[in-house]
């Protein structure tokens, strides 16, 4: 009976001592994957950072001119164009709206923006419904000597790589993106890091990708509340655009019905951006959002959204539209002598 207890004990301290050697692997492979993968996204976002925010200023012969700067995503991009605002009011407006550039890159781009080209009198700032939730991709995190290290970006646990699934998922993704749209991302591109493009872009016109049919059920999405992914930096510039005295305009952009619909959470949307415009005597909230002010309706007015997406993008139709409205309101918080006779 001892020979077999002793016998039971050192089989059982066997597996116990290989069950934690495999667990060490584990936690060890584990790390050095994730590592790996991290160390290739930080290369493949440092060889695919485009153009120098010097390269950028620099193109700038009277930089006097642009008394406005626009902020925003890519649903600010193609909804809110310099062309109809120097067309309309002769004041040239510097739009930094793209793809990818969330709360955190807007507030650092206005620290380079002030040294660079001085306050501007107006910031015209495209807040979407989704806005606490996004995060700046980190290509364009690369153009600052910030400090921003990767704790920004990825999550602690136990296992790495399982605490990070979405980030590394969306990673991989962009990567297959890259292979597969590479000469239509050099097209997309050349606009961001050209001033003359940026200032002459217009929009593109309806694609059809509107989902204009109402399902019998969709997925609803709530709003993300502050402060989100990036909030914070949110705060710090409106804190910072006050203290310089800038006049800030936010902007709700129009989507079409099916994806108003779809965020269903309209009130709390509004009552989160207002809040700043109750804090703060400079900002000043528009909503374009609304069918009294905008037809919704019309899919014309639309590159895509609908039923069961969180996301609309104005068609170049539709952009018109908004851009007149938009400088309407512009002239009552311009000051007279900015704004000249065209």
């Amino acid at each position: 009976m001892n020979s077999f207890i002793c016998n039971f004990k050192k089989q059982y301290k066997k597996v116990v001592f290989e069950l934690l050697g495999f667990v060490l692997l584990l936690f060890l492979f584990d790390r050095l994957l994730f590592a790996l993968i991290q160390q290739r996204e930080s290369s493949f976002y440092r060889q695919n950072t485009t153009y120098s925010l010097n390269d950028k200023f620099a193109s700038i012969y009277k930089k006097s001119d642009y008394k406005i700067l626009i902020f925003g995503t890519s649903r600010t991009y193609d909804g809110i164009h310099p062309w109809y605002i120097y067309n309309e009011l002769g004041i040239r407006a510097f739009k930094e709206a793209f793809v990818g550039k969330g709360p955190m890159y807007n507030y650092y781009f206005y620290q380079e923006y002030k040294k660079q080209m001085g306050i501007p009198r107006v910031v015209i700032y495209g807040v979407d419904y989704f806005m606490y939730n996004i995060t700046t991709s980190r290509s364009w995190m690369q153009r600052f000597n910030t400090g921003v290290t990767d704790t920004l970006y990825y999550n602690r646990g136990i296992s790495m790589l399982l605490a990070n699934k979405g980030k590394i998922d969306n990673f991989f993704n962009t990567v297959l993106n890259d292979l597969q749209k590479s000469l239509n991302r050099v097209e997309y591109s050349q606009i961001e890091q050209d001033l003359v493009l940026m200032e002459n872009y217009m929009g593109v016109p309806n694609t059809g990708d509107v989902v204009t049919q109402e399902p019998p059920q969709y997925d609803k999405v709530f709003f993300f509340q502050y402060p989100g992914q990036e909030g914070v930096y949110f705060s710090r510039l409106m804190e910072e655009l006050h203290r310089d005295k800038v006049t800030v305009l936010l902007i709700s952009l129009p989507d079409y019905i099916g994806t108003y619909w779809t965020n269903i959470f309209h009130r709390k949307y509004l009552r989160a951006f207002r809040y700043y415009q109750r804090k703060y005597n400079n900002v000043h909230f528009l909503n374009y959002n609304h069918i009294k002010k905008f037809d919704l309706n019309n899919p014309e007015y639309f590159i895509n959204g609908g039923y069961g997406r969180t996301n609309s993008h104005l068609s170049r139709a539709g952009a018109e539209i908004l851009n007149r409205l938009l400088i309407n309101d512009l002239r009552k918080y311009l000051p007279e002598n900015d704004i000249q006779k065209r």
